[in-house]
């Protein structure tokens, strides 16, 4: 006997079956793609949790709410797919539709058209719906566990980079005068500050005026400064363990010469210099950056981080159909929510100067991203969109963010210095801004063939210090300084070591896709 519903066409309550979770697997993908093509950012598997659940959860709201309304569960799924689809679809359309359209306008009206036809013959499928729903859910059920091998490999490698306990012999002991207090320490890195002279010469910038608050308030400028390497993880994995990378131990631990992830995971681990303040008694205060790498370290007491989105989630919404309507002039190439990352850069200032009236002794670190593009602040702190940024260009629109940096930086070390005078303090850039010919041929770039230029620009940065009452080029601190021994000064300066200062050397790649292949350019930039 044919069953009634199929007989009459009416809906029956009857029809939840295995497949109608059709929606869910649907929802969980493009959150586990995007998750496992871009595990190297990651750290921890903590990003990927709440936008999953968020994800899976609307999907099953949205079946309940159907099914209930058509009192077909079968139709339901499939209804729910299609809008699930297409709301996590549309940014993957847009990128491959912006190289022949100027805006996202054409593209918005013609996906919401193609939608409604696709709803429409779902709702039509009629007594084929069963069976597309099953044989969909196959192969979504497919593609989410084809994906979730790749992520169990990044699961395997997040545990492997599990730290290892202290050592028993420490690498550095530091020993301060009997009865001096212990002052807290204050390491910012505001991320791609470019030195003075090149702040002068490729942007026709003057920064004397804020070096010269600085050494007002005490700080010491190495105007000479250059990173020791070309990329955030490798200079911040360098600078805080006070020592140079192994590149042929990070390349054996990478998956290709493009794989970013052991030099992320170096920011997790543990590292030298934090860790021997924290066997003084000091209280490791992370502040929490937008860059998932440096959003939170396994040493760290505490970590103050933004409550809304992180970088994997504002990347997830701008690859659905949020996009469309948050903004939709966006390039394909900028992925991310300009507005959730100026909250969170807003954020981290504002916790950093509420942090100076916590008691220490407290070392603290941040990851600034200022005046590194994103360019979301104008030289008054008002907010900058993409067409503003684009009317102004790549060059102005830095120097509008370094001023706003300059402004925060300096209201920064005032509130500290107010709280605790005798706090030591590091401002130092971990790279140079890239220079044009970069930006446009990324992929292909090649460190030795560029131009002198275009070395001095990126290498150059800003580096500051300030420890009160101690000498500090008795202790190494020199004109041309490189990160890798700037807590080796401090800790000789203010902290009874007896470390000696490795060469400043400079170290770039060939390009990003041989990341540890590592190539000294020292000489070029007058070592």
């Amino acid at each position: 006997m044919v069953p009634a519903r199929r007989r009459t066409g009416q809906p029956t309550t009857s029809g939840w079956t295995a497949s109608t979770v059709l929606p869910l697997l649907a929802a969980a993908y493009p959150v586990v793609f995007l998750f496992t093509i871009n595990v190297a950012e990651q750290v921890t598997m903590d990003p990927l949790w709440p936008p999953l659940a968020l994800a899976v959860g609307a999907a099953a709201v949205w079946l309940i709410a159907l099914a209930l309304l058509l009192r077909d569960p079968q139709r339901a799924a499939l209804l729910a797919t299609v809008a699930v689809v297409s709301f996590f679809g549309y940014g993957h359309a847009w990128n491959a539709a912006s190289q022949a359209l100027d805006s996202q306008w054409p593209l918005i009206g013609a996906w919401l058209l193609a939608t409604a036809v696709v709803l429409i013959a779902a709702w039509r499928a009629g007594p084929w719906t069963p069976t597309l729903v099953r044989g969909l859910a196959l192969v979504a059920l497919i593609a989410l566990l084809l994906n979730a091998v790749g992520l169990g490999r990044a699961v395997t490698a997040l545990a492997a980079a599990d730290p290892l306990a202290p050592a028993d012999d420490p690498a550095v002991a530091l020993s301060p005068p009997d009865g001096a207090s212990l002052p807290d320490v204050y390491y910012l890195v505001p991320d791609r500050y470019a030195s003075a002279e090149t702040l002068r010469a490729h942007f026709d910038y003057d920064n004397e005026p804020f070096l010269a608050a600085l050494e007002e308030r005490g700080f010491e400028i190495a105007r000479r400064a250059h990173a020791n390497y070309t990329k955030t993880p490798l200079s911040l994995g360098s600078s805080l363990n006070m020592r140079y990378l192994d590149g042929e131990s990070l390349a054996a631990d990478a998956e290709s010469g493009s794989d970013r992830g052991p030099a992320h995971r170096l920011l997790r681990e543990p590292l030298e210099a934090p860790r021997a303040l924290k066997r003084l008694g000091y209280q490791y205060l992370h502040v929490g950056g937008w860059w998932s790498p440096s959003s939170t370290n396994v040493d760290a007491d505490r970590v103050f981080g933004y409550d809304g989105e992180d970088s994997f989630a504002s990347a997830l919404a701008q690859t659905t159909l949020v996009r469309a309507f948050t903004d939709p002039d966006a390039a394909p190439d900028d992925p991310y929510d300009w507005r959730v990352v100026r909250a969170n850069t807003e954020y981290a200032l504002d916790r950093l100067e509420a942090i100076a009236e916590l008691e220490g002794p407290k070392y603290v670190f941040a990851h600034l991203l200022l005046p590194h593009a994103p360019y979301v602040f104008d030289a008054d702190g008002s907010f900058m969109d993409r067409a503003r940024v684009r009317e102004l260009g790549e060059r102005e629109s830095y120097r509008r963010q370094l001023t706003y940096t300059n402004g925060r930086l300096l209201a920064l070390v005032d509130r500290i210095l107010a709280e605790t005078p005798d706090a030591i303090i590091v401002i130092q850039a971990d790279e140079g801004p890239f220079p044009p010919r970069y930006h446009e041929h990324e992929g292909t770039f090649d460190w030795r063939r560029a131009t002198q230029q275009e070395v001095e620009e990126k290498f150059g940065i800003l580096l500051a210090m300030r420890v009160p009452g101690a000498d500090l080029d008795a202790a190494g601190f020199h004109d041309a300084i490189t990160p890798v021994n700037v807590f080796r000064v401090i800790f000789n300066a203010r902290f009874g070591a007896d470390l000696p200062p490795l060469p400043d050397r400079v170290w770039t790649h060939v390009g990003v896709r041989q990341f540890y292949d590592f190539l000294d350019i020292s000489d070029r930039l007058g070592r």
